[in-house]
Parts: structure tokens; sequence; C-alpha cells
């Protein structure tokens, strides 16, 4: 995380069979959207400039009528997550919708929604109605099902503000001196391994 934020340019580039596992993933992820809502307003299309990618999703959850948001950008207290889909209901309760082309659960999944989900409570409040988890079915069509982890997630939310100001406690320090070990294989390959690497050479 720290290296992400601070150090970014010493990540290694994905290998090609990497690669290919993430264009299968954006390519599912297209899939799921057309299949679920065909209109929707993409805020990376739209916008392309990230730092305007909060400010356009407020003007359209401002927005009167019901809408559909690809990629929805929410920031609370200086945490940033991004809904695959967001829709705001007429009643202006929202659902959203986050893909993964895994088949399964597994604990990165549900970390990472833990704190997509924290945050979006945070903006939505009472007006966050579902959050639900879309997994790939291992077909050879695109087919997906459909989760509703709601009650889960909201019994994990005072751990995630715990983590989060853990977090933030260390990005105010200095770069941390972690040994390396079989934590730079989990849950996947560490993109900073070779940065790593060099400077234990060093």
């Amino acid at each position: 995380m720290y290296l992400e934020i601070y150090n970014r340019s010493e990540k290694t580039p994905p290998s090609k069979e990497l690669q290919e596992i993430f264009n299968r993933g954006i390519l599912f992820e297209k899939n799921v959207r057309n299949s679920l809502f065909q209109v929707g307003v993409n805020v990376k299309e739209k916008v392309q400039d990230f730092s305007y990618f909060n400010s356009f999703t407020i003007y359209l959850l401002g927005l009167p009528e019901q809408k559909v948001i690809f990629e929805a950008t929410i920031i609370e207290d200086l945490v940033f997550v991004m809904c695959d889909i967001l829709v705001q209901n007429e009643d202006n309760t929202n659902d959203i919708y986050e893909i993964k082309s895994s088949t399964n659960i597994n604990d990165a999944i549900l970390a990472d929604l833990s704190v997509q989900y924290a945050i979006c409570k945070k903006r939505f409040q009472t007006n966050l109605k579902s959050f639900n988890l879309v997994l790939r079915k291992d077909t050879a069509d695109f087919g997906f099902e459909i989760i509703n982890l709601t009650e889960d997630l909201d019994k994990k939310i005072d751990t995630v503000n715990d983590k989060i100001n853990e977090f933030k406690r260390v990005l105010k320090d200095s770069e941390p001196q972690i040994t390396m070990g079989e934590h730079c294989q989990k849950p996947y390959e560490c993109e900073f391994k070779t940065y790593c690497t060099k400077n234990i050479k060093n």
C-alpha cells in the first residue's frame, strides 16, 4: 500500500499471462454490465481525467432521474473507492454491484468489498439499499450469479474503520521495513517484489 502511494514507478509490469487474466476480467465485467443494464453513464469514459471522477459522480447523483453509473467514484475521509455499478433508484436509495471474475468468494474479495461497503455506507447512510457481489459461473457463456452481501459486510464496518485508521498512520510515517516472506505471494504475488529484492541485494 505504501509503495502504491509513494513509489508506484517501482511496480513490476504484469506478465503476458497475468495481463491476459486481467483482460478476461475486463471482458467479463463488460458482459455483466451489458446483461444487467444496457444503459448507463461510465465515469471513466466520460471524464477520463482521474481528478474529476469524484466530482462528476457527485454531479450525476444530484440529477433527479433514476440512473445507472459505471465506475462511480466515492471519496470519504480521504479513502477512495470505485463502484463497478451503482444504481440510484427513484426513491434515492442505492444498489451497488461489484463484479469479480472469480467463481467463488475468497478472503481478498471480502477484504476489498468490506472497505468499499464501509465507504459507501458512510456516504449514503440509510440510502444504501444493497451491496451485491457478482461472481462468474464456471461456464463458457459468461454466466454469473449475484450475491447480496449487505448484512455480512455491515457487521465488518467497525473492524474496517479500525484498519483504515491504521493504514492512515502507516502512510504518515516513513516506508515500512518488512522482511520478505510468504506474505509476498498472498493473496496474489506482490507487484513490488523486484523492488524489495533489489533493496535486499543492496
